[in-house]
């Protein structure tokens, strides 16, 4: 028996993780045919070229990636349980793994019902289907009868907010009301488990809050088993009642909400000099033109007298760029975005390895420790492209304390800036 709110609850596993464990190959990619896999593996066997390398390309020798091992853990039905971790700790993997979008490469999982993947919110739709026809298509994929769709399409179109639009093609729609349709076709449609992975991350604020809403409903209300991935700490905390903490592939924390949050904080917000980011590791929604391979921090810690962070990034490209940006993303000791700034530019003459170094005023930040998401970015006229994007690169912490009044300041009510003083005028 299990206790929630103040009440027992029998406890019913819908999902059971034991030994769970995904092992990728680097440096090899499926080829068109299977001849041409044949050739490959033929000539890796006997240490030859392999045949099927384009001009130009390196030839990597294959290295394995551990993304999971060992992961055992059971899921209750009704549960709302919090996944969280670096970058590349194996969140997403392990929820690829139980929509089965891929297998483990060891261990069992076993689910009992039906499963809605949130991986990508909008995978599946089809750009010349009108909004209504997608609605009935991923209920086709979920498995649905046209019925159970009918029961139910007026309240996803409600919740939408697409109305006025529901019979133009999606093709057509902005990326606002594409995510919106997608998110009401999940939450509403006929699953016991659903799977989400940074889906609340898109939208504006009041969406957000509305998908929350909607989902702790469905799981108190209708026992809905619920897996969600985030960064965002604060919506963990709103939506999760368990919460699991993933390091390098492996489960370091699984239970309490705010336990398992400071155990990540304390991680992300590790005050260093030096930090490194192997190539080979897997990074989200870039063009990899561009790989920050290190950063090395100056003085982390700032204290009475210093103002600025000086750091320097060594990065790879894969040829010449002349004008790139970094992007400095900052965020607070409670993970809640402080600000954003946006370097001058700098360029990478050719292909190979090179460094460039920035300065990033902290004057307006109140005494605390931060962490930093860097995006390596290029604009081309208003489209903005992302070659690099390494969440909470880096850290360091504000000491100074250069006002008395500074000395009872609160964060969470009165924000990470501080902004000039305020002039007096007679």
């Amino acid at each position: 028996m299990k206790r929630e709110n103040g009440q027992e609850k029998t406890a019913n596993p819908v999902i059971q993780i034991s030994g769970v464990g995904k092992t990728y190959r680097l440096g090899r990619i499926g080829s068109a045919t299977l001849q041409e896999e044949f050739q490959s593996w033929w000539a890796a066997r006997r240490g030859e070229q392999d045949p099927n390398t384009r001009i130009g390309q390196k030839q990597s020798g294959e290295k394995e990636f551990r993304a999971l091992q060992g992961i055992t853990f059971d899921v209750d039905e009704g549960e709302r349980i919090g996944l969280i971790g670096r970058n590349g700790a194996g969140k997403s993997t392990l929820l690829k793994l139980l929509s089965r979008v891929t297998a483990p490469s060891e261990g069992e999982i076993r689910i009992w019902g039906r499963i809605s993947s949130m991986l990508e919110v909008g995978t599946g739709f089809h750009g010349e289907l009108t909004g209504r026809e997608n609605i009935y298509l991923n209920g086709a994929i979920l498995g649905m009868k046209q019925r159970e769709v009918d029961e139910r399409i007026d309240e996803i179109i409600q919740f939408s907010e697409c109305e006025e639009f529901i019979d133009t093609p999606v093709k057509r729609y902005s990326s606002g009301m594409y995510v919106k349709l997608a998110f009401a076709v999940a939450a509403y449609l006929n699953a016991d488990i659903f799977l989400m992975d940074e889906v609340l991350a898109v939208g504006d604020m009041m969406f957000q809050k509305k998908c929350l809403r909607k989902m702790r409903e469905i799981s108190e209300d209708q026992n809905k088993t619920i897996l969600y991935v985030s960064h965002n700490m604060q919506t963990i905390r709103e939506l999760c009642s368990r919460c699991i903490v993933l390091d390098k592939g492996r489960v370091i924390h699984d239970g309490g909400v705010e336990e398992g949050i400071s155990l990540y904080m304390k991680d992300i917000l590790e005050v260093k000099n030096v930090y490194e980011f192997p190539e080979e590791e897997a990074r989200r929604n870039v063009t990899g033109a561009v790989r920050i391979l290190r950063v090395e921090v100056e003085n982390p810690v700032l204290g009475q007298e210093d103002k600025e962070l000086q750091f320097r990034i060594f990065y790879s490209a894969q040829g010449a760029r002349p004008g790139l940006h970094l992007r400095f993303t900052v965020h607070n000791s409670e993970d809640a975005v402080a600000g954003t700034g946006v370097s001058e530019a700098f360029r990478a003459e050719d292909e190979g390895v090179h460094s460039a170094g920035f300065s990033f005023d902290t004057e307006m930040l109140v005494e605390g420790e931060y962490s930093v998401d860097l995006a390596v970015v290029e604009p081309r006229g208003e489209v903005q492209t992302r070659h690099e994007y390494i969440q909470r690169a880096m850290a360091f912490r504000i000491e100074r304390r250069d006002r008395l009044y500074r000395v009872n300041w609160v964060p969470r009510q009165w924000g990470d800036v501080r902004f000039p003083d305020l002039r007096v005028k007679e």
